[in-house]
């Protein structure tokens, strides 16, 4: 019979006494931090309409609606804030007359002024009289007094910067200080300013009441706003025509 035990020469017994070599362990000598996940909070931007989302909002995602945003502290928001304004106003006036009376215009730089006056006198009056047009426009029913408020809150700019430019431009154009027309023009146009920055808050009332009926308090302080600002700008400018023609 064949023996068929594996022989000792088929498989070498490995000897207990030696060991074979492996390959060495390769170690860092600065041991790695855990890398930390960043903590990300997604911005929604627009109006939040209630409808269900798709996905589940995580605990860090910030809702910041377009319709809301941070708004800083300008001239509309406080009575304070459009008494600094008038006091500053006052002043540049008061140094726009010291400029007139002591600075010396030649021929060149008078038509220029005089040409910067006439543009900046389309500029801000134009823009009143539209704004009163809009105005007209919601009174006799053709227009909602949002549609109304947001336009003439559109012209604000065009009308201050027509205003500054007439102010500006009229001390270089020797104005007759000693003239009583000119002497009652003076108190006009602060007196336009100071009722320009009181409109601030008055336009910021009216926008807050612009989905509801306008309060007899709001109208009549409307009324009386417009009625002050067509007087003295008109007074103005019969008055600047006037020493123009004289």
């Amino acid at each position: 019979m064949q023996n068929t035990s594996p022989s000792t020469t088929d498989s070498p017994t490995a000897d207990p006494g030696t060991s074979s070599p492996t390959a060495p362990t390769l170690r860092s000598p600065v041991t790695p931090l855990p890398t930390r996940q960043a903590r990300t909070a997604r911005i929604i931007w627009g109006e939040d309409r209630g409808l269900p989302s798709s996905r589940a909002v995580d605990t860090g995602t910030r809702r910041m609606l377009a319709s809301e945003p941070d708004r800083p502290l300008a001239l509309h928001d406080s009575w304070w804030a459009i008494a600094v304004a008038g006091v500053l106003a006052s002043a540049t006036l008061t140094v726009v007359l010291w400029i007139s009376a002591h600075v010396t215009v030649d021929p060149v730089l008078h038509t220029a002024a005089l040409f910067v006056h006439l543009a900046s006198l389309v500029l801000g009056f134009g823009g009143v009289l539209i704004a009163d047009y809009l105005v007209l426009v919601w009174v006799s029913g053709r227009s909602t007094l949002a549609e109304a408020i947001a336009g003439a809150h559109r012209l604000h700019l065009p009308i201050w910067l027509g205003l500054a430019g007439l102010v500006a431009s009229g001390a270089l154009l020797e104005p007759n200080l000693a003239s009583t027309l000119t002497r009652i023009k003076v108190p006009c146009v602060l007196i336009l300013t100071l009722n320009g920055l009181q409109a601030l808050i008055l336009s910021r009332r009216m926008a807050r009441a612009a989905t509801v009926s306008l309060a007899p308090t709001l109208t009549i302080w409307g009324a009386a706003t417009a009625s002050v600002s067509q007087i003295c700008w008109w007074t103005a400018v019969w008055i600047g025509f006037w020493n123009a023609e004289h």
